[in-house]
């Protein structure tokens, strides 16, 4: 008897010590764990009816960006249906009404500095360059920017990207709203003080729908003229604008200004939420006195010199590029070139069509800087649809009339950058913003 007593007993522990293992088991997997670093992000199970909330945790998310695209739920094919991701609070959001076990996936979330310092220095078909003081002819500012033929430098940024920035499966980035990185360079914020940001220009040319307006009658009119450009190197045709309807060239007051920036009917107003990603700047619009600008380098240091013109700040969110900006997209063997010598009418082979071959910001149209010649009152810096930069010289280049026009902001310090899966910077896989 007490041979039996003993035997069920033995049993009774067994029983028990098996029951516990899996009592502990399943506590584990319902509370929130990190399991795996894999692509540069964490896995992590969250489940969501059970007593256990989210919350703000502050500890696993540092970081890192919610990639709804490769988690999953139980019991939804599509997680985007009952996932979001709260950037502010750094909190996974899932629909209140859903009682679901996921298995998340958080990619690696780069600031701006992790960003140009160790992940993007490997450059696909160009080069990302930082500007010492003694590379010869570089701006010398210890900024970061893309030159070459056509470096993977696209990000994803505006209204109707939000899915694939959330790296939503099958979602791609909307060809209005792919934007290319000049580079991480100083500027002055609004306060003053002069700090480094991401500098990006908008891939393809705005439209007449992006600086279009709303009248009060209800009508669209519009701040700036447009016609339609032809390109040299392509059929398609672009809209062209006027720098200003009033032939002059101070840029705070001028119609393309307001076209970018007007509070309310503006291609900043169009971007909503986004533009709270847009950091409000000092540009430098003192312009030059030099038709024929020198290289990029001089070109650099007379758009930091206060001494051209009356108006030489203006602070807004959206501007152009300056001349510097086309002048240091070329190889760095173009730097000591004058930008009006940047490149001829000619398709031959020679040097200085390669400063404009091997130029990324090159498309082939006659298209706007934010500089104007401050030697004139009606005229502005514009980049020729041959690839060199001027003023005064040929006939489109009066502030009356049309040329393209590709919107330039820098983001705020609050923005990060991720890659995730299969994300290289090129137009088909670009840079999610978050």
């Amino acid at each position: 008897m007490k041979r039996k007593i003993g035997i069920i007993s033995t049993l009774i522990v067994m029983i028990l010590l098996v029951i516990l293992v899996i009592l502990l088991t399943n506590k584990k997997e319902k509370k929130p764990l990190d399991i795996a670093i894999e692509d540069s992000g964490i896995a992590y199970y969250y489940q969501n009816g059970s007593g256990y909330t989210q919350g703000t945790s502050s500890t696993w998310t540092t970081g890192y960006v919610l990639n709804v695209g490769k988690s999953s739920c139980n019991n939804v094919t599509n997680p985007k249906d009952i996932l979001n991701w709260d950037s502010v609070n750094k909190t996974v959001l899932m629909s209140a009404d859903k009682n679901n076990n996921c298995k998340l996936y958080f990619d690696k979330a780069y600031t701006a500095e992790e960003f140009f310092t160790t992940f993007a220095k490997n450059v696909s078909n160009g080069e990302l360059i930082k500007h010492t003081s003694s590379l010869a002819n570089s701006a010398g500012d210890d900024g970061y920017r893309y030159s070459g033929n056509n470096p993977n430098n696209f990000i994803c940024f505006g209204p109707g990207s939000e899915n694939y920035n959330k790296g939503v499966l099958n979602e791609t980035c909307p060809d209005g709203n792919l934007y290319r990185i000049i580079g991480y360079v100083p500027v002055t914020l609004s306060g003053g003080q002069t700090e480094f940001r991401v500098k990006v220009i908008k891939s393809e040319y705005a439209t007449k729908e992006d600086l279009e307006k709303e009248s009060s009658d209800g009508t669209q009119s519009f701040y700036s003229t447009y016609k339609e450009l032809k390109r040299v190197k392509a059929e398609n045709r672009i809209d062209g604008f006027y720098w200003d309807e009033g032939r002059k060239n101070i840029w705070g007051s001028g119609s393309l200004y307001k076209a970018l920036n007007d509070t309310s009917n503006s291609y900043l107003h169009k971007l909503n939420e986004w533009s709270d990603k847009i950091e409000q700047v000092q540009w430098n619009v003192g312009g030059s006195n030099k038709n024929q600008p020198p290289n990029a380098k001089e070109v650099y240091d007379d758009e930091w010199n206060e001494s051209y013109g009356a108006q030489t700040k203006v602070s807004a969110k959206i501007g152009l590029m300056y001349p510097s900006d086309y002048g240091f997209a070329s190889e760095p063997k173009s730097w000591e070139y004058s930008l009006y010598k940047y490149n001829d009418s000619k398709d031959d082979e020679t040097e200085n069509n390669q400063n404009r071959e091997n130029n990324w910001l090159f498309n082939a149209i006659d298209e706007w800087t934010i500089s104007r010649g401050s030697g004139s009152t009606s005229d502005a810096f514009g980049v020729t649809k041959y690839g060199h930069v001027g003023y005064n010289y040929i006939v489109g280049y009066d502030v009356h009339d049309a040329n393209g026009v590709r919107p330039v902001f820098y983001l705020n310090s609050s923005v990060t950058l991720s890659k995730g899966n299969e994300i290289d910077g090129s137009s088909d896989h670009p840079y999610r913003v978050n």
